[in-house]
């Protein structure tokens, strides 16, 4: 039994009303969940304030009348918004009590009786992603906003949303680059500030976003239901708001509007831009560099040729980069540390090349090598658990046992958590040099694992650092794989011993298909 099965019987337990199977079920898991208990003892605590507080009133039909006209209005509000509220139906099962009944009744009956409509006030309808997609459809332009920290003005932009919801015209101006953009669907300007040069472009082109299809933003959060959560009636500087979080995505909503008012670093308004905004304007002294075709050729600053011969690096960097992982993946490892090599010379910030070439050194067995680039992800990330395992693996290697053991316990939470929320993807990258991203388009490349195949490797990896099993299995029922899973947090929550177990019996990866 996990945490929310039994926090759904706490109160039928306090009643009496679980059968003994069930009882007996919920009161060992409260023996091992101090949480469970904490929510247990508070249930306690309200029947029995409810209880002390009402043992003078006596049962009327006034009573009964004002309770059921409560429930029935919360559960409207309720299903209107197609949430189900955990607390309500605990409510209703302490309120089914007579003496809880008649308490409640005494808190609340006279200002019922005053007026009804106080309850319409103090229930709230719940917030659905769904009333924002709704609300940008009325949206014409956003002005995106985003000081620095001294509170001035570092980023300010101007967004036109067409009626299919992309981005129509559009300005930016981040004066902490001296970068200036506007385009108006005819003509892109880009002002370099500190370099006294205007570039003209056509559209088709060159374009700046701040996010192609803003007025279709939600719409694309709401299909991520894998990492998306809702937090009602939150505070952002003051101002009530509903955050709405994915993985790599955070806003605040404003209750009223239902628009977003902050996310992203930025904050939000929806007036019109002043007369202008969009103009193309060309300051007389500025160098001009005319793009669009049929233009005539402009000679190009000595700057801007030397930005190209950068650019050139940079792709020669990424065809190193690409070709290394080839060579990592295939057991090349000492032409991969070459190659690795030359990449992070080039680009010193480059994490995943730094990651990589310590999982080269690490294949061809030199360890110290793989735990010096270990350590530079890590100094550059922080914790950055995959790589937090990989150099466990590398001290384990040389010996270093008690060095492996504290890179295993700062990986080991986040591998057990990844189990329930499908979060891996750093796990699985790191372990798979040919995997699709970071500018690798390769036909040869891996395609993102599934759900099912990212919780197999998870629990291979798992099995290896503790030396635990689950009998976790890919052809198991769905009800066997989930008590395996809850094994491995009740193993992790109450014991969570590290036995390094190279020979580890491993599970079967699915298919692809699967």
């Amino acid at each position: 039994m996990n945490c929310t099965e039994c926090k759904e019987k706490l109160a039928e337990l306090l009643e009496g009303l679980l059968p003994e199977s069930q009882r007996q079920t919920v009161q060992e898991h409260l023996k091992d969940c101090q949480v469970c208990r904490n929510e247990l003892a508070e249930l306690k605590e309200l029947s029995e304030r409810l209880i002390s507080g009402g043992k003078t009133w006596q049962q009327t039909n006034l009573e009964d009348a004002v309770f059921n006209q409560i429930i029935r209005r919360q559960s409207q509000k309720l299903k209107q918004a197609d949430r189900i509220n955990r607390q309500l139906r605990i409510w209703r099962r302490i309120m089914k009590r007579p003496i809880t009944k008649i308490a409640a009744v005494a808190a609340i009956i006279i200002v019922v009786v005053l007026s009804i409509t106080l309850l319409d006030k103090s229930v709230t309808s719940a917030y659905a992603i769904e009333q924002t997609i709704e609300a940008f459809k009325n949206v014409r332009y956003m002005h995106l906003v985003r000081h620095n920290e001294t509170g001035q003005i570092e980023d300010e932009r101007w967004v036109e949303i067409g009626l299919d919801g992309l981005q129509a015209r559009y300005r930016q101006d981040t004066t902490s680059h001296d970068f200036f953009v506007v385009d108006d669907r005819e003509t892109v300007l880009v002002h370099y500030k500190d370099k006294n040069t205007i570039v003209l472009y056509d559209p088709n082109d060159q374009s700046y976003t701040w996010h192609y299809a803003p007025g279709k933003l939600f719409e694309e959060l709401a299909n991520d239901q894998l990492t998306l959560t809702i937090e009602e009636n939150v505070d952002y500087w003051g101002r009530p708001s509903h955050r709405v979080r994915t993985k790599h995505m955070e806003f605040y909503i404003d209750p009223d509007t239902k628009l977003p008012i902050a996310g992203e670093g930025y904050e939000f308004s929806y007036e019109n831009p002043p007369e202008g905004t969009f103009d193309i304007v060309i300051p007389d002294d500025a160098i001009l560099v005319d793009k669009r075709p049929g233009a005539e050729p402009a000679q190009e600053p000595q700057w801007m040729i030397d930005a190209k011969i950068d650019e050139n690096s940079d792709a020669i960097a990424q065809e190193k980069f690409n070709e290394a992982r080839k060579a990592l993946a295939t057991g090349e490892y000492e032409k991969a540390a070459e190659l690795f090599e030359y990449v992070v010379e080039k680009q010193p910030r480059r994490n995943w090349a730094w990651f990589w070439l310590g999982q080269a050194y690490y294949k061809f067995g030199d360890y110290n090598a793989a735990i010096y680039e270990f350590s530079k992800v890590i100094d550059m990330l922080g914790d950055a658990p995959y790589c937090r395992l990989a150099r466990a693996f590398a001290y384990q290697a040389k010996g270093m046992e008690e060095m492996a053991r504290k890179d295993f316990e700062v990986a080991l939470p986040i591998m057990i958590n990844a189990l329930r929320q499908i979060d891996a993807g750093q796990f699985d990258f790191a372990d798979d040099p040919m995997r699709r991203g970071g500018g690798f388009l390769d036909k040869d490349c891996h395609a993102t694992p599934s759900k099912e195949q990212s919780i197999a490797m998870m629990i291979n990896r798992l099995r290896i650092v503790t030396g635990q099993n689950f009998e976790y299995d890919p052809d198991a029922s769905a009800e066997d794989n989930e008590r395996a899973i809850r094994a491995w947090e009740d193993w992790f929550k109450n014991s969570g011993q590290i036995q390094f177990t190279p020979d580890a019996k491993l599970v079967r990866i699915p298919a692809s298909s699967e």
